[in-house]
């Protein structure tokens, strides 16, 4: 028995010496295409694996689990040059693939990637790492072919060794087919490898560029293949520059800029890093002028200089001096922009500069400018109207957010509401008080159902000044039930009964304001004034003395009234 077994195993290492040594040489060149990969964390090495040159120069194939959580990592070629893994390209979690990027010198040929899929039963031959060219070649005869979504994953009859995870597979011209992927614990017979076309093709892309795909590396990534897509990329980046996380911002910041220097988009962002994230205005001046330099339109650099002083504002200014300078440096930059096209975004940026600094009356004139442009709109109307509103001009207020409304159409729409709503209040201020009332009552009919207890105090106000005391009472009642804690309502409430001579009911409502805010001058005051609307003199010193103890600056005229 034990002659059989040894003359078994004579066979079979004549077999395999036999094999090794009819595989063509294009296969035993390929040995000079793999690498060791040492994966690090915190410079501490986390677990080691295969790789292979393959596809462009530079770019390494490997799997994407030997990566995972490492922070650093190293390639080791056959002859023993060690080079830093220096981006990544991209992944695959689900085919274990991964493809990096590391330094290139001409001594390595990468390898080229086979068309196609090999056939069943073809022979191809798995490549492992060896230092000069001591790699173990080993012969695999395809199984089983599946393609999915144009993918090909490869069956071998044979057992997966250990350390060979990312080994390529390469046919008899060299080329590479496949890299090995880990075996089921459980299967001991068979072999897979994924097409390397699959991980030769994977890049990144603005959606998943962040993603925990990549994010569960921390070996900085490529940026998208595009320069639109690789912009793309950085706006939605732009948020990292202010948070701990801000070399992934500006690393990808600083490839697009050495991959594309003729963009001077890229120097934009720079420039409002170092302006906002870093306050670094004197390097931000730099990058504007390198971005003006290049830029094929300067207005859009001007503009884009003008916001980044106008975000400084809320960050930076904390005097009165800081605010005027940065909306001066805002202002001048928008000019220069307006000066080369006068575009109705720059004209909105002026506009609302000149309401920030306080010059109403200019910043009017370029929301009117801003309201014959494609860019009209109702809040443009709204933004004028406030100007006038400021400038107490209330009927040319009224103008404005009446256009602001008109701009809707003739059919009444709930998003006419909140400036309906403004203009009843504008017209209130004017002295127009049952055109606010009307206002008012166009507004409930588009939000019936969803009013508040300060919309029927707003409205009851215009209706008292409009001597439309039934309604006034109607919604002060309403304001009450509504929010039956708040005082100034039942205050209101017993200044409106006062009016109408309804003493009694006004003092009960100055009786409910006065528990809830005892110390309030206006509430003993009116209650003195019924006390002697009802000739009760007493009680209405008592609460004259009370307003007069609080500040009420007429309760000493009308006690004086009360010792005639």
């Amino acid at each position: 028995m034990m002659r059989v077994l040894n003359f078994l195993l004579f066979i079979l290492f004549a077999t395999s010496t036999l094999f090794a040594a009819k595989e063509p040489k294009e296969v035993a060149a390929a040995r000079k295409s793999v690498v060791s990969i040492l994966v690090y964390k915190d410079g501490t090495l986390l677990r080691s694996g295969l790789g292979v040159f393959a596809g462009e120069q530079g770019e390494i194939l490997s799997s994407y689990s030997l990566f995972l959580d490492g922070d650093s990592a190293v390639c080791i070629d056959p002859a023993g040059k060690m080079r830093p893994i220096e981006r990544v390209i991209g992944a695959d979690d689900i085919y274990d693939c991964i493809r990096v990027r590391t330094a290139w010198d001409k001594k390595i040929e990468p390898l080229a990637i086979a068309d196609g899929a090999t056939a069943t039963g073809a022979s191809l031959y798995m490549v492992s790492y060896g230092k000069k060219k001591s790699g173990a070649i080993e012969q695999l005869t395809v199984a089983d072919v599946s393609t999915v979504s144009g993918v090909s994953y490869y069956t071998f009859n044979s057992k997966m060794h250990e350390n060979t995870l990312s080994a390529p597979v390469v046919d008899a011209s060299g080329r590479l087919v496949a890299l090995m992927q880990p075996a089921s614990p459980m299967d001991s017979l068979q072999c897979y490898a994924v097409s390397a076309s699959l991980a030769h093709n994977l890049s990144t892309t603005s959606l998943t560029y962040n993603s925990s795909l990549f994010n569960r590396i921390g070996i900085a990534r490529t940026l998208p293949t595009t320069q639109k897509e690789a912009l793309t990329t950085l706006y939605l980046l732009q948020g990292l520059a202010y948070s701990d996380d801000k070399e992934l911002f500006l690393t990808p910041l600083a490839d697009y800029n050495r991959d594309y220097p003729q963009s001077y988009e890229g120097h934009l962002m720079l420039a409002e890093y170092y302006a906002l994230a870093d306050s670094a205005f004197d390097k931000a001046r730099d990058e504007w002028e390198t971005a003006l330099r290049i830029a094929p339109n300067s207005d859009d650099v001007y503009y884009n200089i003008s916001k980044v002083y106008v975000s400084a504002v809320a960050r930076y200014a904390q005097d009165d001096e800081t605010v005027t300078a940065f909306l001066d440096s805002a202002i001048e930059n928008i000019d220069k922009a307006l000066n080369v096209k006068n575009e109705p975004l720059y004209i909105q940026q002026k506009a609302e500069l000149l309401f920030a600094k306080g010059e109403y009356a200019e910043a009017f004139n370029f929301y009117v400018a801003l309201s014959n442009t494609n860019m009209s709109s109702a809040d443009v109307y709204a933004a004028a109207s406030k100007c006038k509103e400021v400038l107490g001009e209330f009927d040319e207020a009224i103008v404005q957010m009446d256009s602001a409304i008109a701009s809707f159409g003739t059919l009444p729409v709930e998003a006419m509401a909140p400036y309906i709503l403004n203009s009843a209040m504008l017209k209130h201020k004017a002295g127009r008080a049952r055109e606010a009332v009307f206002d008012f009552n166009r507004y409930e009919s588009l939000r019936e159902g969803r009013l508040t207890a300060p919309f029927y105090y707003m409205r009851e106000q215009a209706e008292y000044d409009a001597k439309m005391f039934r309604q006034a009472l109607e919604d002060i009642e309403r304001a009450i039930s509504m929010s039956p804690e708040e005082p100034l309502y039942f205050i209101e409430k017993g200044r409106l009964c006062y009016r109408v001579k309804m003493v009694d009911e006004a003092l009960a409502a100055l009786e409910c304001a006065v528990t809830l805010l005892p110390e309030s001058p206006d509430v003993h005051y009116l209650m003195g004034r019924c006390y002697m609307a009802n000739d009760d003199k007493v009680s209405a010193r008592a609460a004259l003395l009370k307003a007069k103890e609080y500040g009420h600056p007429d309760a000493e005229a009308r006690l004086a009234e009360l010792d005639k």
